[in-house]
């Protein structure tokens, strides 16, 4: 799904983003194993696990309304991963993180 793997580009490119923007040690701490990008972009990628298991469910939730043998279920299970993640990429987009310069 194109939409599945923009996404996924968008995740890989925000947890860059994260470890290059926020480079400081975790609470300020010098004695701190990692930095506080480290943490974030940890605590990022769970919450994307999450969500990804969210929207599953949801569109799975939405489809009942069909028949599991209609032959339009799956193409709505789609359409609505395609919608929900055109909106998380929006969301994602709102943390406002500098781009990362190559």
């Amino acid at each position: 799904m194109d939409s599945e793997t923009d996404l996924d580009a968008l995740i890989s490119e925000t947890v860059k983003r994260i470890k290059t923007n926020n480079i400081g040690w975790f609470n300020g701490k010098e004695n701190a194993s990692v930095t506080s990008g480290d943490i974030y972009s940890r605590r990022f990628m769970k919450a994307q696990t999450l969500w990804k298991h969210y929207r599953q469910e949801l569109c799975l939730a939405v489809a009942t309304e069909l028949d599991e043998e209609a032959y339009d279920y799956q193409s709505f299970i789609d359409q609505c991963e395609i919608n929900l993640n055109r909106r998380h990429k929006e969301e994602i987009n709102l943390l406002g993180l500098p781009r990362v310069v190559e």
